[in-house]
């Protein structure tokens, strides 16, 4: 497991970052320095999902300093794409908004859709999909909106129903914030009630902005604990931090991170923020925790998030009693349990006696349509992580709080 940056690394990732301030702070590109390689920093910009930010900023500076001829062209090619698909989100989630106010459909859009608004150009912050907190009683008006729009009803799991419209429209209709079993879920389970209208809007309303910023946190510190966070998260930390700190009540605020356990986390993700956004140089140590972001991409990493999962089934095993061991993992990964296959292959509601013909159709659709499967990287990331690795892991959680892998407290 890669634990540590060289010193290349550490030059190229100071690099962009510098860009990626430039970019939020609207001041000028840095500088690139002698003998960088940019096609290395633009794999890194497009692995973290900042792509487009990174796209403009380098093509602002002045033409001496400028990539070569066909990095240039992959860049304005970025440049173009990000524009596209922001410009027909926008549209189709402004359609699907007025569709919800239209049949009487309470709704708090989240996160990204948010975020995309305190960035200096909607098209710098990349979503994949959009979340949106609703009143479960209203699912069957959603579901109808959402079929008169064209939209694909995908499946539903234990806190959300996915729905999909090509090319680009992916939604989440959240009928809560948390998971029953995690920590927050006493105090987030009524936020519906919580909230106030949007301007311009009949059914859409936002969170206060300490109870957004707390569920950014939240869902951040979530990431973090299956695989990690990365650069984008450190940049909506610090563009919302910055924009509402002054709005915060912070007796209200502060005593949420106590009671959510998530003082430390806060409190270091905002640090790092803060010396890497705010500066005219970044302050970066490239300590474990910086490193871990880093590497994390956009939303953590395969190999991170296998060991957490399988290292925690075999800890809680031990306390329960029921032996559990890195190769019993390996097998549920490839027969997942009835509780996992249905929120896909909802038949086994009725039926449970065909788990394996839900198996055959996962592996078949995976290998021969996805075709996202590799069984030497599956087999690596369950069977070769170390003690040493999963000592490195709880490390870097017990500096930001956290006692336990995983999500379960």
């Amino acid at each position: 497991m890669k634990k540590s940056l060289n010193e290349l690394e550490k030059k190229q990732y100071k690099y962009l970052i510098k860009v990626l301030s430039s970019a939020v702070n609207l001041t000028p590109a840095p500088v690139p320095y002698e003998g960088i390689i940019w096609e290395n920093i633009l794999r890194y910009a497009k692995n973290c999902g900042v792509s487009a930010m990174f796209a403009n900023t380098v093509l602002s500076l002045p033409q001496e300093y400028l990539p070569s001829k066909e990095v240039q062209s992959e860049l304005r090619q970025i440049q173009a794409g990000e524009l596209l698909i922001d410009a027909n989100l926008t549209y189709e989630i402004e359609i699907l908004l007025k569709n919800f106010d239209k049949y009487g459909i309470k709704n708090v859009p989240l996160k990204g859709y948010f975020m995309k608004q305190e960035y200096p150009r909607s098209d710098y912050r990349s979503v994949s999909d959009f979340d949106i907190l609703f009143d479960v009683n209203q699912l069957n008006q959603v579901k109808k909106v959402f079929s008169e729009l064209g939209y694909k009803f995908v499946h539903y799991d234990d806190t959300q129903y996915h729905f999909s419209k090509k090319p680009f429209m992916y939604v989440e209709m959240h009928k809560s914030l948390t998971h029953e079993y995690e920590i927050y879920n006493p105090y987030m389970e009524n936020q519906l009630e919580n909230t106030y209208k949007r301007n311009g809007y009949e059914f859409s309303y936002e969170m206060s902005k300490e109870d957004h910023y707390l569920y950014m946190l939240i869902h951040s510190s979530n990431h973090f604990r299956i695989g990690g966070i990365g650069i984008r998260t450190l940049l909506d930390t610090y563009l919302y931090y910055k924009r509402y700190c002054s709005e915060f009540d912070f007796n209200y605020l502060n005593n949420k991170l106590r009671l959510f356990k998530l003082e430390k986390y806060e409190n270091r993700l905002r640090q790092i923020a803060y010396n890497w956004f705010s500066k005219p140089e970044p302050l970066t140590e490239f300590d474990d925790i910086e490193t871990y972001i880093l590497l994390s991409t956009t939303l953590g990493r395969l190999d991170v998030c296998v060991l957490i999962e399988s290292q925690s089934r075999i800890e809680n095993g031990i306390k329960t009693g029921k032996k559990k061991s890195k190769l019993s993992y390996l097998r549920s990964s490839i027969f997942p349990p009835k509780s996992i296959m249905v929120f896909d292959y909802r038949y086994l509601e009725k039926f449970p006696f065909l788990l394996p013909v839900s198996w055959i159709h996962m592996w078949f659709t995976r290998i021969f349509v996805c075709r996202n499967v590799s069984v030497k990287r599956g087999l690596k990331n369950r069977l070769s992580y170390t003690g040493d690795d999963v000592k490195y892991i709880k490390k870097l959680f017990n500096d930001v709080g956290f006692t336990n892998l995983g999500l379960r407290e």
